[in-house]
């Protein structure tokens, strides 16, 4: 049988995807793309992230180094702050170690944005740090200004520019010994150092501090009021220290105008007293009137534009290498005139004068004072930037060790903590630093005429014999006996004499030496104070520093031994001046040890967090520094 052509098998003419096929595929490729997208887009954060990471690792490592290798060369190692009238002879602390200053002002204790830590520092101090190298900075070739004599560093040595030891001028002075300052200030951490001047001894003998020719004519006075420096064009005159010279100076006191500089040399980190007692403004950085940022005629430091304003820390390299800026030169002026500067019909001129208000540009983190442009808006002098450490700085905070508390907190802090004594009973307490231990003498000498949140190892010479300056902290394991009776404020939530020590949890505090008193093993008492009569007036009932023998409140006498009825003698014993010293009184019923009775700084701790713009994250460091050797 023959089949029809209806019955022939079928044939397939489909030749592509059909629409269902091509949109899953396509789906399935974007959903591939996707995915590689991700994945691509994760590796990329991943890499971004881990370089941001780096970056931050970096900047740690290299403020970490800064920071703790100034910190490894501070000259005060024993950071004690000195009582008025602490002298080698009675001090139980060698000045040895005590040298320069350390500085520390935190103003609102709940920011982290205005705190300042300024201390001296030399290269010769190896204790931690065995790199001798010494600092530089910037000096400029001096000509005489006389115009008799020559240039040449080999004929006139005694100037900045040789001080590194090279008589080929190269811009460059050097120094053993430097102030540094460590601040924030509109996000951005500076580190100003200023360098002391320490002149190469020539032919065996010691030059000047201040620059002389060799005919001994000092380089910065003359009729004009500027100097002279050699440039690459020429001899320019000039009135703008800071500009040619990282160097510690003050103002000189030239008649009724200040100038011209004078130079602060390596000497100054000496704090013994002279004999007898010097004036007021004392040659050496312990004192607060020779520093770098504190105003040489009051001793306060300028920190803010002014009293209650915006916080500025020091003036920045921009500021002062602004040709108005001129200070210790001469006085500054107002940017393009003839005007000094300052308030009041009689101007100072002083730029570090907080009584002179400046204002702070935001936009440009410059004083517009000082800003090289009539507008303000300007972004400084030729030197900006050169102090500049790190910028994205959020914060900066500076804190203290408080043996009571067993805490790191702010100078002049109001914190508390409980203790209760040997007998069971409970005691809310202050700290070392707490705002209640400060001395009332101390009370105007912070950066705003306020010692809160202020701790300075000060100097032993300031004020008067009568009236002597104390510094605004100095730790005591026994506070001395509450004003008027003494030299503490009155406000301590528990008296001196009833507060349990931490260590023993017992009240040992009985104040200053009584006649005829029983006295029990363990009591401790300071040397008796007598309220003598002062000058013309009688007794007042106030505690002066004249009024109580050596060694003040430094030394503390134990009682350690006691027989018979051990009640005092009716008259004191020789209390010895140094301590770990026994003796006796009353027939030697009584046996007492000295012991010192101040507790040094130990340590601060610094908390810097700052953020990087490419990983868009944010980096806390910390740092908690020793500041007594380790023995």
């Amino acid at each position: 049988m023959r089949r029809t052509s209806s019955e022939q098998p079928m044939r397939s003419g489909r030749s592509g995807f059909t629409l269902v096929e091509m949109l899953v595929s396509v789906a399935l490729v974007l959903l591939m793309m996707s995915l590689f997208a991700s994945i691509f887009s994760m590796a990329s954060g991943s890499v971004s992230t881990q370089r941001g990471i780096s970056n931050h690792d970096q900047k740690a490592r290299a403020l970490t180094t800064l920071i703790k290798g100034d910190f490894s060369h501070r000259t005060h190692r024993n950071p004690l702050p000195f009582y008025p009238g602490e002298s080698t002879s009675t001090s139980p602390t060698s000045f040895n170690n005590r040298g320069g200053y350390v500085y520390i002002s935190t103003n609102d204790p709940y920011s982290g944005l205005d705190d300042l830590v300024q201390f001296t520092v030399s290269s010769d101090m190896l204790q931690e740090d065995t790199d001798s190298s010494p600092y530089y900075g910037r000096a400029a070739l001096l000509n005489d200004p006389s115009g008799n004599t020559s240039t040449s560093l080999s004929v006139n040595p005694n100037q900045p520019e040789a001080d590194d030891s090279s008589l080929t001028v190269n811009s460059t002075g050097s120094s053993t010994g430097a102030e540094v300052c460590y601040f924030v200030r509109n996000g951005n951490l500076y580190r100003r150092l200023t360098l002391l001047r320490q002149p190469l001894p020539v032919a065996g003998r010691d030059l000047d501090e201040q620059p002389q020719t060799s005919r001994g004519q000092d380089y910065f006075v003359s009729a004009s009021g500027n100097f002279s420096v050699q440039t690459a064009s020429g001899p320019v005159a000039a009135d703008d220290f800071l500009t040619y010279f990282d160097y510690s100076a003050v103002a000189g006191t030239a008649g009724a105008v200040p100038g011209p500089a004078q130079f602060i040399g390596i000497s100054y980190l000496n704090n013994e007293l002279e004999t007898p007692l010097p004036p007021l403004v004392l040659p050496a950085l312990g004192n607060p009137h020779k520093r770098f940022g504190f105003d040489q005629f009051t001793g306060k430091s300028r920190e803010h534009t002014q009293v209650g304003g915006a916080f500025i820390g020091r003036f920045l390299h921009a500021e002062t290498s602004a040709v108005n800026f001129n200070w210790p030169q001469r006085q500054a002026q107002v940017f393009g005139t003839n005007q000094v500067f300052g308030v009041g019909n009689t101007p100072d001129g002083n730029p570090l004068n907080v009584a002179n208000p400046v204002t702070l540009n935001i936009s440009t983190g410059v004083v517009q004072e000082f800003s090289n442009s009539s507008s303000g808006t300007g972004r400084g002098g030729t030197r900006r930037m050169e102090d500049l450490v790190l910028s994205d700085v959020h914060e900066m905070k500076v804190e203290i060790w408080d043996e009571r508390l067993q805490k790191y907190t702010t100078p002049g802090h109001n914190e508390l903590y409980r203790l209760q004594d040997i007998s069971g009973n409970s005691f809310t307490l202050p700290g070392d630093y707490h705002q209640g231990r400060r001395f009332a003498d101390a009370d105007a000498q912070g950066p705003e005429g306020s010692s809160l949140g202020v701790f300075d190892t000060w100097h032993p010479g300031l004020g008067t014999v009568v009236n002597p300056l104390h510094p605004p902290h100095i730790a005591y394991r026994y506070t001395p006996p509450v004003y008027p009776n003494g030299p503490t404020r009155p406000g301590l939530p528990v008296g001196p004499t009833a507060e349990p020590d931490r260590q023993t949890r017992r009240a040992d505090n009985r104040g200053y030496w009584q006649p005829g008193t029983q006295y029990a093993l363990g009591d401790v008492v300071f040397v008796p104070w007598t309220d003598s009569t002062r000058g013309m007036n009688p007794p007042d009932g106030i505690f002066q520093y004249d009024e109580i023998q050596t060694p003040k409140f430094q030394i503390a006498y134990r009682c350690v031994g006691r027989q018979g009825t051990a009640t005092s003698a009716a008259s004191p014993p020789g209390f010895p001046t140094a301590p770990g010293r026994r003796f006796r009184e009353r027939n030697d019923e009584l046996e007492w040890e000295s012991l010192d009775n101040r507790r040094p700084l130990t340590s601060i701790r610094m908390t810097l967090r700052f953020y990087d713009q490419t990983s868009d994250t944010q980096r806390n460091l910390t740092l908690v520094i020793p500041l007594t050797d380790r023995k």
